[in-house]
């Protein structure tokens, strides 16, 4: 759920992942080079190839897995690689589990797109990590993320802040996510309303 969420990668892109090709714990990168369609390993979607940085949520998560890091970051048990159906219906089963109402992949991947948009990403940027072809596509998340602009709750501003970096800022507020509770709009205090308008 991390790679789709946090990293918005396609879930054929998700399936593709290797370990030692593709995800570098060290720079706290991925790198997408393949997906994995109707059990073809073919370029991504977008066609090209793409480094995407990720947040320290992504990052625990990966570290955590206990596997040999080795293969398909995703796998079963004997190792291969999963299949469509393998996959397809274990983003429902997570949510039921969880208390949520059932979603799909893409969904993950589009709030992605939309928070990097409404935490103020590069469109330009925005369309290179999420593997768009063309920026038309991209600017569907920014017009989506400015027609729903609301004040950041302040545990978002909180991890944004000691950044330079604004792409490295925008990781840490896209990371931070999981710390506002679920379904709530709280408005950042009236010091920090400024501060949101800038990000």
């Amino acid at each position: 759920m991390c790679l789709a969420g946090e990293a918005g990668l396609r879930i054929g892109e998700i399936r593709a992942l290797d370990w030692r090709r593709d995800v570098n714990l060290v720079a706290a990168t991925i790198t997408v080079n393949h997906q994995t369609r109707r059990g073809q390993l073919t370029t991504p979607k977008g066609r090209t190839r793409r480094t995407v940085p990720m947040t320290e949520t992504l990052l625990a998560a990966l570290k955590a897995l206990d596997t040999i890091r080795t293969g398909f970051v995703i796998r079963p048990l004997d190792g291969s690689g999963m299949t469509d159906n393998e996959t397809k219906y274990h983003c429902y089963r997570l949510c039921r589990a969880a208390g949520l109402p059932e979603r799909g992949w893409d969904n993950l991947r589009h709030a992605f797109g939309t928070h990097a948009a409404m935490f103020g990403v590069n469109p330009w940027k925005l369309m290179l990590s999420m593997g768009h072809k063309r920026i038309d596509e991209t600017m569907l998340y920014v017009h989506f993320a400015e027609a729903h602009l609301r004040p950041l709750p302040e545990v978002i501003l909180q991890a944004q802040r000691g950044h330079d970096d604004p792409d490295r800022r925008v990781i840490a507020m896209l990371g931070a996510r999981r710390l506002v509770p679920r379904g709530s709009h709280v408005a950042a205090n009236s010091s920090s309303s400024e501060e949101s308008v800038l990000i």
